[in-house]
């Protein structure tokens, strides 16, 4: 993301058991925008015992305007306290848990933190995601504990996931594609609930009963065919503590509050990709022509150049604003994704229709449909001549080609996974799907071309579609929130940020980072 990260020690800390036990906590600056800072604590346990009733202590000039994950226990002038809130406790032996502050800047200079807490054998928390060190692609569980000997019958997929309540009430159900496969009471120890399903898209695992916050569920993992997820990797997390609010957090195995981890496509990364898969490649770098319903299109197209016949790739449209061209978007590297992507995307940047006496529409009037068509068009030739992973096909676009993304997202919601429209409004004509679609969407609050409030009434749109509530936290980069209690993996951004006619200085990096959720 395109946010000031300033570490401020790698720091430092190792406090000794006798009994042999170890916990590290390190600081960091994530936000630094001038007037204040936010920063993250992440506590370590290195030990072979549970770590219970832990704090931090560290020594900084500042003034801690609010905490998520835990609480100030005292403060005395810049010695400050931290103690844990009620579902973080206890962590694991190899486990890691991560609370974060806002506070006024004052002395940034290397800062020790320093970890106390009790040890104990607890077999509740025996097993941890975070023990085992990566989110390995293959390989069955070797955390400790019972497996429940609930499963639905049925399916070919087999997913497990591996949780735990903290009272012994807490249920959770697993949904894939946004349909749910099967419910499930916890106990207080680590164990295996089992499902199998014919199911595919998203694999979501939901709690829905939190108590007022006095229960909680831990997931360590989700295994989705012999493939482990770890529950910290994945970055929609809605029922996650944070910036003093639920759906705040992410990363983080815990869910605190009702919400959901969503653990990506069932099918991942062994996706079988489109109808190209397995040939050669069909189609060269540069400009082609379609013809569509009669008419003369033509786009350019960017395809990475290790490309792997057998690797279904992201597939982002780039759709250029009011005079520009597929050129402009091309030369300015698709709005600067691709050089986000690493190689794992095919990008696309359509052209408006000239007329052959030169008429030009100067973008996306979607004419009697005829730039829907196009697109059809497009896809159905890059499903055969190349290998698309049809799960992960996304839309972005400024200006004329945000109001081309917002059309798009309603009348292609079963095609694309995400859009990220930046200064448009529901200007180009769609016939809408009625389904939901994730939307990352900025707008300049001073836009003297396409009013602030048309960019509103397109997000409350999406928000609506997405039946999300009208709560928002906090969300990375500011000023950005994310709207909460959307449909599972369907999530809507809204960043208004300070300007004209423009895109935020942030678009680029933050619009990677929300496709990189899919």
């Amino acid at each position: 993301m395109t946010v000031f990260k300033r570490s401020l020690a790698a720091v430092l800390l190792c406090l000794m058991w006798s009994t042999g036990h170890a916990a590290q906590g390190s600081m960091t600056i994530v936000n630094d925008w001038g007037s204040g800072f936010q920063g993250e604590v992440t506590v370590t346990n290195d030990g072979s015992s549970v770590l219970t009733n832990w704090t931090a202590e560290f020594d900084m000039a500042i003034s801690i305007d609010n905490i998520w994950s835990a609480q100030v226990q005292s403060s005395n002038g810049n010695h400050f306290v931290i103690e844990p809130v009620a579902w973080n406790t206890e962590i694991a032996p190899g486990a890691s848990i991560t609370f974060g502050f806002n506070a006024s800047p004052g002395n940034l200079s290397a800062v020790s933190v320093t970890i106390n807490g009790d040890t104990s054998s607890s077999s509740s928390s025996s097993s941890s995601s975070s023990s085992s060190s990566s989110s390995s692609s293959s390989g069955s569980s070797s955390s400790s504990g019972s497996s429940s000997g609930s499963s639905s019958s049925g399916g070919s997929n087999a997913i497990t996931v591996r949780a735990r309540g903290t009272t012994g009430s807490e249920s959770i159900t697993l949904s894939v594609g946004g349909t749910e496969v099967q419910s499930w009471t916890l106990t207080t120890a680590m164990m295996d609930y089992i499902a199998t399903t014919d199911l595919d898209g998203d694999v979501t695992v939901s709690f829905t009963n939190d108590d007022n916050g006095d229960a909680d569920v831990q997931i360590d993992y989700v295994e989705v065919n012999d493939q482990i997820r770890q529950a910290e990797n994945q970055s929609e997390n809605t029922g996650a503590w944070g910036n003093s609010q639920c759906g705040g957090g992410s990363h983080s195995e815990w869910l605190h509050c009702n919400g959901y981890i969503n653990f990506g496509s069932l099918s991942g990364s062994d996706h079988g990709g489109s109808a190209g898969c397995g040939t050669a490649l069909g189609l060269s770098n540069g400009r082609h022509s379609i013809n569509v319903g009669g008419l003369n299109r033509e786009y350019i197209i960017d395809i990475p150049s290790n490309y792997d016949m057998n690797n279904p790739y992201r597939l982002v449209f780039a759709w250029h604003w009011r005079g520009g061209s597929a050129a402009n978007v091309a030369n300015d590297a698709y709005y600067n994704l691709k050089g986000l992507s690493n190689g794992t995307a095919i990008f696309v940047a359509p052209d408006r229709y000239v007329s052959p006496t030169g008429q030009d529409d100067n973008g996306w009037p979607n004419t009697n449909g005829r730039d829907m068509d196009f697109l059809r068009a497009m896809l159905n030739e890059f499903n055969n001549a190349l290998c698309i992973d049809e799960e992960r096909i996304f839309s972005a676009g400024w200006s004329y080609g945000g109001m081309m993304s917002f059309a798009v997202g309603r009348e292609m919601a079963a095609t694309f996974r995400a859009i990220a429209p930046s200064s448009g409004a529901l200007w180009t004509p769609y016939s809408d799907s009625g389904l939901p679609m994730a939307a990352w969407i900025s707008h300049g609050t001073s836009d003297s071309v396409v009013g602030f409030g048309s960019g509103q009434e397109a997000k409350d749109l999406y928000v609506s579609a997405n039946n999300c509530s009208n709560t928002t936290v906090p969300a990375d980069p500011w000023p950005c929130v994310e709207y909460q209690n959307c449909d599972a993996g369907h999530p809507v951004v809204w960043c208004p940020f300070n300007g004209d006619h423009t895109t935020p200085s942030f678009y680029s990096t933050a619009v990677w980072d929300f496709f990189s959720r899919f």
